[in-house]
């Protein structure tokens, strides 16, 4: 009886380590490296982890000019511009005040625009703004490499068959160029839960302008 129980065990962790690694694989090999995304033209102006503060800004929220695309499957009537914004790059939950008012009106990302202030060389404090109504502030880690803060990966593997099965994986950097925000992204991003499923594949290169 014992050695049926602990056969049973072994085989439960056995797949759930064969899922994980599978899932691991995919995502780590089939997400393309920040590295190659952006256009080889952009000088940054980032050299050393102490030219951060050149980060220091506010900025509009809503790219400005774009190259890539995230392909969302099934379709949901987001459009890239609504997609693409920097917060929507950098958090996977946002409050729903981040897009509607106190009068239940959804904001347009174009009247929003994001503050960002340097806490220390892996924190970084980015605060959201109708217009110039104050709305929530969140905090960004990561760390300084080849001229760019690399935002902290926000990877998730749901492994819970039949019921959640699905991976997520995102990575984000950021730099300065003249005196815009470069943002590059990518996404590989795939669930099912019981009888629906969506995926997000993707990645994009972003300017953002800074407000004078």
């Amino acid at each position: 009886m014992t050695i049926t129980r602990n056969s049973t065990t072994y085989e439960k962790c056995l797949k759930y380590a064969i899922v994980f690694l599978l899932f691991f694989t995919i995502v780590t090999t089939s997400c393309k490296p920040l590295s190659k995304i952006n256009d080889k033209n952009i000088q940054t102006e980032i050299r050393t982890a102490d030219d951060l503060k050149k980060l220091e800004g506010i900025y509009a929220n809503c790219f400005n000019a774009s190259v890539g695309k995230i392909i969302h499957i099934p379709g949901n009537g987001q459009s890239d511009t609504e997609r693409c914004t920097i917060l929507n790059q950098l958090f996977r939950k946002l409050p729903e005040t981040t897009w509607r008012d106190s009068n239940n009106k959804r904001i347009d990302s174009k009247e929003q625009w994001v503050k960002i202030a340097l806490r220390s060389k892996k924190r970084l404090t980015l605060s959201l703004y109708h217009n110039d109504r104050f709305i929530f502030s969140k905090i960004v880690h990561g760390k300084f490499k080849n001229g760019y803060f690399y935002v902290r990966p926000k990877v998730f593997i749901y492994p819970f068959v039949p019921l959640v099965f699905g991976y997520n994986f995102e990575r984000a950097r950021m730099s300065i160029s003249g005196n815009d925000l470069i943002l590059d992204y990518s996404v590989n991003r795939w669930g099912f839960a019981i009888a629906a499923g969506s995926s997000d594949v993707g990645h994009v290169s972003s300017i953002y302008r800074r407000r004078n």
